[in-house]
């Protein structure tokens, strides 16, 4: 069953979950090694730029407030000896400084300036950076964030599929650790990765910005040509790979600039078509909605432009210092997903803007919760380090990382019931209202009685003007209708019409398979649109069982003129799955209980209820009367009229004698034109008198008679039998009393028919 409050879990979703989760663990893993990283290295930290040379170890530029200009280090000094050993990188630096065994014990360093060798004394290491590691974990949280947002629209628009693949690539890149304390290898794969991951980022960037706000009508010309986009990207990146290493492995240049050049190119390049086309985009754009989507993305996208254009042809650019360069990429990536939100809830981007109030709120305090927990790790790991070691602290580390992961989805849970307890209380409670109806369904046992249940509860629980309930029952497709209160006669028949199997309106909803506005129903059959905007109609729910549509659920606007959320339709939508599925689980109840042509009970379902009286009459020490009911000459009425004359007699009578019945009474059809009722509580008088009332009300009834003016009546012959206290309960059962009523009907047919005749089930009794 379908709960009202959870979306439809199927294969692929249930894959995608698997997925999302595995991401999300190896994001807060690699989160954490950063930490470990950042506290390892924050022993080695000296605050210098370098770069090779033929000479050593060329220092470019020296960070303020850092044991390198501390120890007097400058720009342009050449790196040569550390406690005299030579320095070929600065792994050799990182050795020595590994090996102290004080802390706080001076380093011996010689440089060459200006030609001259100058010995100075070097105190590595500085407190730990924890503001970069949290403007690392916001960054990787916005853009994770911004992720999830448009997850659920991944399958329904292009956009949001390619919007959520990159920027959890970006997610990716940003999370994964420096590694200034891990082996060489690890800085080769690192490179590798980012140079792989700016190609396939390059191809679905391009894409993206493509369909923003519409396709590229060159696209739409020649849909194929998307393709090179990710033949160049991916090639890019492949190319970089070679070329890094050819240079490492092959040529073993560390002085080669040409990785640098060629990086430099491809980031370029990328800016340029990056910005061309969305400047393009705006330009070519056919309404001020769309086109302030563009030029917002446009915006998110600018400083990243002009930050690799400094960067990369800047000559300055190194002068800032690694602190200001880094503080500035942290708020240059910031703009991106921030602008991307603007777009979504300002302007409609992907239509998915009712997320985005609930989102926000489960965003912020989710991450000033994982905030909280990286911090309390960053200061506690130093002093955890001391005690166990630094290996140890490697797998205390990777343990949390790991139970993290486990424990991410049912912390997010409860933090999103405390949130929707605390901040959306309408919602949750409306969440639980629909579920109550829902589940109220199931107890309904005639489709008449479900449809109008569900109309008048949901006018109640939606405070709408009006609920209109279509259900399509069985092959036949015959509308059964329900309408709550608020809607005239006039309406009624109106609504029938236009959402009738044959109208068009139907048809688009089936097509459609969710909920339709109004609003959006006229851009497609605009007549119908306006005809139903005219009774107040706002919402078309249908119902959908098994790709087959069984019903309409037809919702008014609210009384108290407010609009519907499009939360509230997605609301709707679940909640009409599970309408739909108690709209068919009762049709297949009664398709196997009662029958097409009477609507009365099967044989089956009349012997059934039979035993079940008997048994409680025989328990209880209650009276119990049977009824065998048979129409009087019928069959020469059916041979002379036609079986199709024969089926409306025997579907008017069983009407008339089902109206005659208590509701406790259960009546059906036993074989041709033969009919069995059960009476529960019901003694011989009692039973005479509901004998005599059926049998007057049959006699009451004409039938025109088919190809002419003139009438035909029908009367009915009963046999009655019972048990009870006085008369006793037959040991053989059911199958007694039903021989006793059928000898009681064989007299009475004897007797001359439209009689009623009572015998015991015992024969020898009086």
């Amino acid at each position: 069953m379908i709960r009202v409050s959870d979306p439809p879990v199927g294969p692929e979703n249930r894959a995608f979950a698997a997925v999302g989760i595995a991401v999300i663990l190896a994001i807060v893993t690699m989160l954490l090694m950063s930490v470990y990283d950042e506290h390892h290295f924050s022993k080695h930290r000296i605050g210098i730029n370098i770069a090779p040379s033929e000479q050593g170890i060329l220092i470019h530029g020296v960070s303020a407030d850092m044991p390198a200009e501390a120890a007097g280090i400058q720009a342009n000094d050449i790196l040569i000896r550390i406690e005299g050993r030579e320095i070929d990188s600065l792994q050799t630096v990182d050795e020595v400084v590994a090996e102290r065994t004080e802390p706080d014990a001076p380093i011996e360093l010689t440089v060459l300036r200006d030609g001259q060798e100058i010995t100075l004394q070097l105190v590595p290491g500085v407190p730990i950076d924890i503001a970069g590691l949290l403007a690392q974990l916001i960054l990787v949280g916005a853009y994770l964030g911004l992720a999830l947002l448009v997850a659920p629209y991944r399958n329904v628009d292009l956009r949001a599929r390619l919007l959520m693949l990159f920027v959890t690539l970006v997610a990716i890149e940003m999370a994964v650790p420096t590694g200034f304390t891990f082996p060489i290898w690890y800085f080769h794969a690192l490179v590798l990765f980012w140079f792989m991951a700016t190609g396939v980022q390059i191809a679905l960037e391009l894409h993206l910005v493509s369909l923003i706000p519409r396709r590229l009508r060159v696209l739409e010309k020649r849909p194929r040509l998307v393709w090179i986009y990710y033949l160049v990207g991916i090639g890019l990146g492949i190319g970089l790979c070679l070329l890094a290493i050819d240079i490492w492995f092959v040529r073993q240049d560390p002085t080669s600039t040409v990785l640098d050049t060629a990086q430099s190119a491809v980031l370029s390049s990328w800016a340029v078509a990056v910005a061309g086309i969305l400047l393009w985009q705006i330009r070519k754009a056919d309404s001020p909605r769309g086109r302030n989507q563009a030029l917002l993305i446009l915006v998110g996208l600018t400083p990243w432009v002009l930050y690799v254009f400094l960067s990369q042809f800047w000559a300055g650019w190194d002068q800032l210092g690694t602190v200001w360069t880094q503080h500035l990429e942290n708020m240059v990536l910031l703009f991106f997903p921030a602008a991307v939100f603007v777009a979504i809830f300002r302007y409609g981007l992907f239509d998915i803007e009712h997320l985005v109030r609930r989102s926000l709120v489960y965003g912020i305090i989710t991450t000033f919760v994982v905030i909280f927990f990286y911090t309390l790790l960053t200061t506690a790991l130093p002093w955890v380090s001391e005690r166990i070691g630094d290996e140890n602290a490697l797998w205390l580390v990777t343990g949390i990382a790991i139970a993290t992961g486990l424990l991410f989805r049912p912390l997010r849970s409860s933090i999103e019931q405390l949130v929707e307890r605390g901040f959306f209380p309408e919602r949750r409670a409306l969440r639980q209202r629909l579920i109550q109806i829902a589940s109220a369904l199931s107890s309904e046992q005639h489709l008449k009685d479900l449809a109008q249940h569900l109309a008048d509860e949901t006018r109640q629980a939606l405070g709408l003007t009006w609920v209109t309930v279509v259900a399509i029952d069985g092959p036949g497709r015959d509308l059964h209708t329900a309408f709550s209160e608020g809607i005239n006669p006039e309406q009624q028949k109106a609504l029938v019409g236009l959402l009738d199997t044959d109208s068009d309106t139907f048809e688009k909803l089936s097509r459609n398979q969710r909920p339709l506005t109004v609003r959006r129903l006229a851009r497609h059959l605009p007549e119908a649109a306006r005809e139903l905007s005219l009774m107040g109609a706002e919402v078309l729910a249908p119902l959908y069982f098994q790709r087959r549509m069984i019903g309409i659920l037809c919702l008014s606007s609210k009384r108290n003129g407010d609009l519907f959320q499009r939360e509230e339709v997605e609301l709707l939508d679940l909640f009409s799955h599970q309408i739909a599925a108690s709209l068919e689980n009762l049709r297949l109840f009664q398709d196997a209980t009662y029958e097409g042509l009477t609507g009365l009970l099967r044989r089956e379902a009349v012997l059934r209820q039979l035993d079940a009286e008997l048994d409680r009459a025989t328990r209880n020490l209650t009276n119990l009367s049977l009824f065998m009911i048979d129409l009087d000459r019928f069959k020469v009425l059916n041979d002379a009229h036609g079986h199709l004359f024969g089926d409306h007699v025997l579907e008017q009578v069983s009407r008339v004698m089902q109206k005659s019945v208590r509701a406790v009474d259960s009546l059906g059809r036993y074989g041709g034109e033969e009919f069995l009722l059960v009476l529960p509580d019901t003694d011989r008088e009692g039973a005479e008198r509901v004998a005599e009332k059926l049998r007057g009300a049959v006699q009451e009834l004409e039938f025109q008679i088919p190809g002419s003016e003139a009438t035909a009546g029908i009367t009915i012959s009963i046999g009655i039998t019972g048990a009870g206290p006085d008369q006793g309960y037959p040991e053989g059962g059911a199958r007694v009393l039903i021989e006793s009523a059928d000898r009681a009907l064989y007299k009475a047919k004897q007797q001359g028919r439209n009689q009623t005749v009572v015998e015991h089930w015992a024969p020898e009794v009086a």
